[in-house]
């Protein structure tokens, strides 16, 4: 396997609908042995890190379901093993680097899209899904709490880094919260 696998930066966009202030789109290749065929295969990613008032959201799908008509980052195909997972998820980390860079007030956040599984037809539940008990895993041991202070809100399956600086770092979380719950109608 000698495909290119490096993170790279594609474009900004702006938000069409209001739902973000601006869009900082990469893209990656992840290889991996495919879990049904065992065949060697690879998978274009595209991680997008959407700027939202104070907070950036990180997203990531897997770039042939970016025209599914299910929702592109809830699609579960059963096919990537943990070491491919781990290789998503490392370079949504770097992502989160670069927009440190360019916006080091910024706190961050992750919403488990609930998975819906096209083989069974089946929808996952909001609230504490398989996507959000990872992130919550994989985030609580890879970011330290020396520069972020992490956050869960378990019924919305959401995950915040929230960037600790002079301000109460509570009342700053709860103003993110109240910001994505009016700008994507989330319950409270």
């Amino acid at each position: 396997m000698k495909y290119p696998v490096k993170l790279r930066f594609v474009q900004t966009e702006p938000s069409t609908d209001g739902s973000f202030d601006k869009a900082y789109v990469y893209v990656c290749f992840i290889e991996f042995i495919d879990k049904r065929t065992a065949k060697v295969c690879r998978l274009k990613y595209v991680i997008r890190a959407e700027k939202i008032d104070e907070s950036i959201a990180v997203k990531f799908y897997a770039s042939r379901d970016r025209k599914s008509q299910y929702d592109k980052y809830s699609l579960a195909h059963g096919q990537l093993g943990v070491k491919a997972v781990m290789e998503i998820f490392n370079n949504c980390l770097k992502v989160i680097s670069e927009m440190i860079e360019i916006f080091p007030e910024s706190s961050f956040v992750f919403k488990g899209a609930e998975g819906y599984d096209p083989t069974t037809h089946r929808w996952e539940d909001e609230s504490e899904n398989q996507r959000f008990r990872i992130y919550r895993s994989y985030l609580s041991k890879r970011i330290g709490s020396k520069r972020f202070e992490h956050f869960h809100i378990p019924e919305n399956s959401i995950y915040m880094l929230v960037k600790k600086d002079t301000e109460d770092v509570e009342i700053k979380q709860q103003r993110i919260i109240q910001s994505l719950y009016s700008r994507y109608g989330l319950s409270h």
